[in-house]
């Protein structure tokens, strides 16, 4: 407490909370994207084919947003500190089981089950938090919290990468899981469920007629709308799952990453199967990181002005076309370069991720309806990474598939932009129109 309360002294605790959700998702998505350059240790270890070694990479993308719907109650019930406090001590166990597995079905259980739901907490604690915290910086916040991915993806693949040229892949992965409880901690340490735990005073972002927030850190409901809601907190959250507009938004997400989680897994093995070195897809992966880790610092501040759904939904579209050119690159300085325009599309789309859904569905019930969003990524996740692998087994390539993927993630940018249209046309409940 002694150290929150100085730094909301000094600072609105927003920002603090900002950085705390940089780290979540730095402890996630760098563990998780390092996976790509253990693949080919892994696959002499296992002696398991791709299609069935990207399926433990699937499944863990798959669980960690399953396991988001479970990590989003939770938060609203016992509070987002001991979510991130949970959960960071379960991520870092999987990983240091995977390190010591001994069979394919191990690996499994320990990087796919259990590191994964330790990374749900995380994911969630990171993507869904920053909107309460927010109203008028809202995209600025979000894209900072968000850079935690890119910031991942360079510290931590690259660094895996040496590690297992030097010391093996196994104590290369027990690094990772150093790394994981280490960000995690500091997570714990300074997460607060409630602005008057700290001190804070929200109405420098949300004005002096601001709501309270109860101890999970979900705000009450002004005297405005209150009785739009009397009917319980139920309602609302039917109401709007099954609305066409967040349907709609849930299939776009599906089509807009499933070429993420294809290429940041495929993309070392791609590069060295079309000849043009392994050493160029783990730069690639590096660069995927720098670029977007870039873009979502300033991301929010142009979403902010021009739209932050526009924006998703622009970026969207660069992301797609970008997956096409990786697809087609005949040389490295030309993967790299798509690498970049893909990171650039990464980091628009994943930095607007929380204020989307808040933006399209209101304030309440944020850390639920963002969890079941984001059981779309449990689809692609599951799905793209082995398609990806059995269609190379088939073609000898990955051409097609990426490509294939590309013109997905193009049609998902589409399916938002509809979403966002139909919410304007019927906005739910506690949405302005």
């Amino acid at each position: 407490m002694g150290l929150r309360r100085a730094l909301a002294d000094r600072v609105y605790y927003g920002w603090v909370i900002t950085f705390a959700c940089l780290l979540a998702s730095m402890a996630v998505f760098g563990t998780t994207y390092a996976f790509g350059v253990f693949y080919d240790a892994l696959l002499e270890e296992f002696a398991a084919s791709r299609a069935a070694l990207a399926a433990a990479f699937g499944l863990q993308t798959a669980l960690i947003y399953i396991g988001s719907v479970a990590a989003g109650r939770a938060i609203e019930r016992i509070g987002a500190r001991r979510v991130a406090a949970i959960s960071a001590v379960v991520l870092p166990v999987g990983l240091a089981w995977t390190a010591y597995a001994r069979s394919f079905a191990e690996l499994l259980v320990a990087f796919g089950v259990v590191a994964a739901l330790g990374m749900a907490g995380l994911y969630v604690v990171g993507y869904a938090t920053v909107p309460y915290w927010f109203r008028r910086r809202r995209g600025t916040a979000a894209g900072l919290a968000s850079a935690g991915l890119g910031v991942g993806l360079v510290v931590v693949p690259p660094g895996a990468d040496y590690l297992i040229g030097v010391v093996g892949w196994r104590e290369a992965m027990l690094a990772v899981a150093g790394v994981a409880a280490l960000l995690g901690g500091l997570v714990a340490l300074l997460f607060a469920d409630d602005p008057a735990d700290v001190g804070a005073d929200r109405s420098v972002e949300f004005g002096p007629d601001v709501g309270d927030m109860d101890a999970s850190g979900l705000e009450s409901t002004p005297k405005a709308v209150e009785s739009d809601h009397r009917e319980g907190a139920g309602t609302p959250i039917r109401r709007i799952v099954r609305s066409a507009p967040f349907v709609t938004v849930f299939i776009g997400w599906v089509f807009v990453f499933a070429p993420m989680f294809a290429l940041l897994s495929h993309v070392v093995v791609h590069a060295a199967d079309a000849g043009i070195g392994r050493s160029a897809g783990v730069l690639a992966i590096t660069v995927i990181g720098v670029t977007t880790t870039g873009c979502r610092l300033g991301i929010g501040v142009l979403a902010d002005r021009v739209g932050r759904t526009a924006t998703f939904v622009a970026s969207a579209a660069i992301m797609g076309v970008a997956v096409i050119g990786i697809a087609v690159a005949p040389t490295g300085a030309t993967l790299i370069g798509a690498a970049v325009v893909f990171g650039i599309g990464y980091g628009g789309c994943g930095g607007l991720l929380g204020p989307q859904v808040a933006d399209l569905f209101g304030d309440d019930h944020l850390n639920t309806l963002f969890g079941l969003l984001s059981l779309s990524f449990a689809v692609s996740g599951l799905m793209s990474p082995p398609l990806a692998g059995y269609i190379f087994q088939v073609t000898g390539s990955y051409t097609v598939a990426f490509v294939a993927l590309g013109v997905s993630g193009i049609v998902g940018a589409g399916c938002v932009s509809l979403a966002a249209r139909l919410t304007r046309r019927d906005p739910p409940v506690g949405v302005a129109a």
